[in-house]
């Protein structure tokens, strides 16, 4: 390992020289992101200023951890980091040698940036219940640590097409999203025996696609062959010409499921017979919390009086003195765990009723009803590839909703993406928008896409239905009708989906 992180850190090195070439201008925008992604880094749309994504492993952050990023935020007078919607921790606005200093310190206390862009798979997601939901067959949080080692190791070496990212969901809930990932595997019990549900070749983003489940139940010792396979056959079957249908789900467009799934049937069988993985062995769940929730955004664990806290940071832009107080919160709690949603929320595990009641009361503009839980990718200024302001219109719905009284009502947490990519998965969301320019008379204005009615389950994944296109100006005041509706109806959005009220209402405020 410490070869490895002597490896790392010359890369850096030699990062930091092309990040001064960047900004000499020697090199193009373009030059610089091919190789920034990797290393885990983005220039912002200043193209002075630079983000790095640290790839808390799965979303679970160590005590130590916490405490190093917190010095991070410190050293260099942050406002803010932020908890995106992989589960890492992103942190924004430095210069190239802040973020070169801050990935070589990383690199020596085992928090890597490497392969957190680019080209390579991304932090593997994981049900931020894992080992303590009631609900799950076992814990699956070994086989994704697993899977992440096995791809920080070699993501040097890696020639993808594009990336791959990986999901382990604990339960039938599906909170890590395993049915529309690369590759996703959901714990099951078959007859008393743990295994895995896998889907293959799902994703966000443009032709987006729910992933094609795979036939039999996989091993949870054999996961990293499956993986591996999976490797193999982006390798071989991916686009490397055309970027936009370089991704995974583009294939079994191209061959079919059924050619697909015989093409990776095949890598899957090169591969056992040239790899030797080791065998995770995998324990049952056993336990369960006669307790009840204390509220919404606390959940009492498996393990007998225990609870999980959920903090939600609008937009999940998590203030410094925020980071300070939780920091300084869990640390004297030997059994405390800290661990990332993909929802852009830390779970704070293992409190007693009196620890979550304490940290709630501290956090108390942090327990939040569904839609004051609305998520938003981080968006423009900030991303490069940004086309809208999103956390913009995050605030000014959730501004409307209070203004109305409506943070009780019927309203779900709605998933906004500053562009087509879905980082906010807005394409499965409840209510979902994605941003876009549209020209109202001889004026381009500020608009969005809206979904409406997608779902992620074990059960039942699917796609929202595309109502058109929303001038952004009029969505708050849109959601807050909305709000109105389905509490004058009695009925969540699936079930007023399809009734011509609902039909009405959207169409006043769509683009014609």
């Amino acid at each position: 390992m410490e070869n490895y992180k002597a490896f790392l850190k010359n890369e850096v090195e030699e990062f930091r020289k092309t990040g001064h070439k960047f900004l000499d201008k020697e090199i193009s925008k373009a030059e610089f992101k091919g190789i920034s992604g990797g290393m885990g880094v983005y220039a912002q749309q200043d193209q002075r200023s630079f983000m790095i994504r640290l790839r808390t492993p799965s979303g679970l952050v160590s005590k130590a951890h916490l405490k190093l990023i917190l010095s991070y935020v410190q050293k260099y007078g942050l406002e803010k980091v932020h908890l995106t919607t992989r589960q890492a921790v992103q942190i924004h606005d430095l210069e190239i040698d802040s973020v070169c200093d801050i990935m070589k310190d990383a690199i020596d206390h085992d928090l890597f940036t490497r392969g957190g862009g680019g080209n390579f798979p991304r932090n593997v997601s994981l049900s931020p219940l894992a080992g303590v939901d009631k609900a799950e067959a076992f814990d699956v949080t070994p086989y994704a640590l697993q899977v992440g080692n096995y791809f920080l190791g070699n993501a040097p070496s890696y020639k993808l097409p594009r990336k791959l990212k990986v999901a382990f969901s604990c339960s039938e809930e599906d909170t890590a999203a395993a049915s529309v990932n690369d590759m996703g595997f959901l714990a099951v019990s078959e007859n008393g025996v743990p295994m895995f549900r896998m889907w293959l070749a799902g994703g966000m983003g443009q032709g987006a696609a729910v992933a094609v489940p795979y036939p039999s139940l996989v091993r949870p010792q054999e996961v990293l062959y499956y993986v591996e396979a999976m490797i193999q056959l982006f390798i071989a079957e991916g686009d490397y010409e055309n970027k936009a249908k370089a991704r995974t789900r583009f294939i079994p467009r191209r061959m079919g499921t059924e050619a697909f799934l015989e093409c990776f049937d095949k890598h899957l069988q090169e591969v056992k017979k040239t790899h030797q993985f080791e065998e995770i062995e995998p324990v049952l769940s056993e336990g369960s919390s006669s307790c009840e929730d204390l509220n919404g955004t606390c959940i009492a664990q498996r393990q007998e009086g225990l609870y999980t806290v959920i903090l939600h940071p609008v937009c999940g832009q998590l203030a410094a003195e925020d980071l300070e107080k939780i920091t300084a919160f869990v640390e004297p709690i030997e059994e405390a765990q800290v661990r990332l949603s993909m929802e852009e929320e830390m779970y704070v595990r293992n409190l007693t009723s009196g620890q979550a009641k304490e940290l709630q009361n501290m956090m108390a503009h942090m327990m939040q009803t569904p839609v004051a839980r609305t998520l938003s990718c981080v968006g423009t200024p900030s991303c490069q590839m940004g086309i809208l302001q999103s956390q913009k219109l995050c605030r000014e719905i959730l501004a409307a909703v209070e203004k109305a009284g409506l943070c009780d009502s019927r309203l779900p947490m709605i998933q906004i993406s500053g562009c087509p990519n879905s980082c906010a998965r807005h394409q499965v969301a409840e209510i979902g928008f994605a941003g876009r320019k549209v020209k109202v008379g001889d004026q381009l204005e500020d608009a969005f896409q809206l979904f409406v009615g997608g779902s992620v389950s074990g059960a039942d994944t699917h796609m929202g239905e595309l109502q058109g296109v929303m001038p952004a100006r009029v969505i708050p005041q849109y959601i807050v009708e909305l709000g109105v509706l389905l509490e004058q109806e009695e009925k969540s959005v699936a079930e007023i989906a399809g009734c011509s009220c609902f039909k009405e209402l959207t169409e006043r405020f769509l683009v014609s």
